[in-house]
Parts: C-alpha cells; structure tokens; sequence
C-alpha cells in the first residue's frame, strides 16, 4: 500500500490543523513547533483537530539517495510524539507517488484527504518537488483553497541552530551533554541483551550487552555515564562503545555495566540513557590496566550526582 492508499483511509470530515515534516529525535525546534500547533489548535473556535503527517525516513535522503541513521526509531518518534499531546499521528513512506508531486499537488491530496484548515510549517519547510514554502508561493496556493498558512520561526539556543544534523554530529562527536540539551532529554539506545564475550565478568565487571535497531546513531566510541533501565527501574550504569581494543577485538560492540546490580537479564529489553562522555577507548598493554580502570570508572559513577 503507497502512501496515498494510506491517506485516502484516513479520510476526515472534520476540520483539522496540521503539520507536517520528519520531526526525527523529536527535539527541542520541533517541540516548539508543535506547541504551536497545540495552541492554535486549543484557541480556534472550530474545534479543529491537531494532527501531525510525518516522514519514516528524511525526504532528502530518499532523493539523493545517500542515507543516514535516525536518532530515533519509528516506533520512538511516535511515542514522542504522543508525549507532547498529540493524539492523531500519520506516518508515511516518502515513496515514489509523493517524490513525483509538486507542492501545489501535495497539498490538495491532504486537503482532500484530512479536510486541512490550517497549515502550521517550520519557516525553512518547503513541499514538493519544485520546494515550495511560506516564502515562495505556498500562501497563494493554499489562500486559493482556503487553507491558514501559519508559519514559525526556527528556535535557536545560544545563537546556534537546532536541527537533527546537528544533534546527530553532537552524538558522532561523543558530546552526548550538549546532544540532549537540543533534545531536552537523555539520548536513549535499547535492545535485547545478548550473549557477549564475557570480558566484564572475566574481570569483576559482568556487562549487558544490546543488540541495537541498525536504524539508529551510535554515539562515538568511548565510555560514558549512563543510566540503564531493566523491567521499568532505573540503575546508574557505565557504558562502553566500541571494539574492546585490549583484547584487540575488531567487531563493534555496547555494553552496560550496571552499578549494584547482579541479576540475569539475558533476553530482556532495556534501555540505555547516555548522560556524559567519560573517556576515550584505550587500548591496554596489560588486563590488569584495564580491570584498574574500570574500578575507577565505576567508582566515578557511584558516587556522582543524579
């Protein structure tokens, strides 16, 4: 089923405001945005309904075909999404039907679909396949069928920015502090916890280790103050990234270890919060090195603040 099978199901008699882009990590600009959308919503008289369309991958990357990961899944983006108090939620595959429309086309298709009465864009937004925008054209074609543009300005913090490139550079660069200011949470990893090498236990420090969604950023290699959650509690946990270099390892691996805590959660789903980086990878002549570092790791961790 394409995309315009979907809408066409989803076919609304009552008046709706929308809104529309990836919205990937759901971060701060974005939360801006739809609270705007909230609030019109709340404050027009016709009870219009909020309702956001959003893209499963950045239309940007299916048209020049180059593809990076998301910093959030689907699944997560929607939970977001519902979070923040948005109930209608309609997400698309930005396929070959959609990549084909102008602005002009794209727009009606919603119109005759959802019934839009308002239309809320980010101010660097743009339609079609001829990027139509608040700037360029979009007010006339939508005063035509009688459709409220509201633009909103970019949310900027510290004069810098806010978009989900530049989140995820944060992430690659291991600044997982200033990566969850722009998101206004804790970056999160989960998976199922697999069998490992057991090189955590071999030296007093038993380990989780995940299988992650490909989908998703891994934040640089290196270890990191985190906090891991096992059957809906929360832990302190020291988290480790990358190829266990002193046993000269070569596949990546994320592994957990978790402060005061000696259950078996092999099978089990938990989620993984990155709260700072700590320290590079290092690559250790000896195993005793290595098993002395990780106490001071660990210690650092144990007696941190929340």
């Amino acid at each position: 089923m394409n995309s315009f099978d979907t809408l066409k199901k989803l076919r609304k008699t009552s008046p709706s405001i929308i809104a529309i882009g990836t919205f990937d990590g759901v971060h701060s600009g974005h939360r801006y945005l739809l609270h705007k959308l909230l609030e019109y919503s709340n404050s027009n008289t016709e009870n219009l309904e909020p309702t956001v369309i959003t893209f499963n991958r950045p239309p940007k990357e299916i048209i020049t075909n180059q593809y990076s990961p998301l910093i959030c899944s689907i699944e997560e983006k929607k939970s977001l999404l519902r979070d923040i108090g948005i109930k209608n939620i309609i997400s698309l595959d930005f396929d070959k039907e959609i990549k084909q429309l102008t602005g002009e086309e794209f727009i009606l298709h919603l119109k005759n679909s959802l019934n839009i009465h308002s239309l809320v864009l980010g101010e660097d937004t743009f339609l079609g396949n001829d990027r139509i925008g608040a700037q360029n054209g979009l007010k006339e074609i939508l005063r035509k069928i009688e459709v409220s543009l509201i633009s909103v300005s970019n949310k900027e913090h510290s004069d810098l920015k806010i978009s989900s490139s530049y989140i995820k550079k944060a992430l690659m660069d291991g600044d997982v502090k200033k990566a969850n200011l722009l998101l206004e949470r804790n970056y999160i990893l989960s998976g199922q916890v697999i069998e490992g090498k057991k090189y955590g236990s071999k030296l007093g420090y038993p380990t989780a280790n995940i299988e992650t969604k490909e989908e998703k950023i891994i934040p640089k290699d290196g270890i990191y103050k985190t906090s891991t959650t096992v059957d809906n509690k929360e832990y302190r946990s020291v988290t480790s990234i990358g190829d266990n270099p002193t046993f000269n390892e070569t596949k990546k691996s994320i592994e957990t270890f978790i402060v005061n805590f000696d259950k078996n959660i092999y099978g089990k789903a938990i989620k993984i919060a990155f709260e700072d980086f700590i320290r590079d990878q290092i690559k250790f002549d000896d195993i005793g090195d290595l098993k002395r570092q990780m106490s001071v790791d660990v210690e650092y961790i144990a007696n941190s603040k929340e």
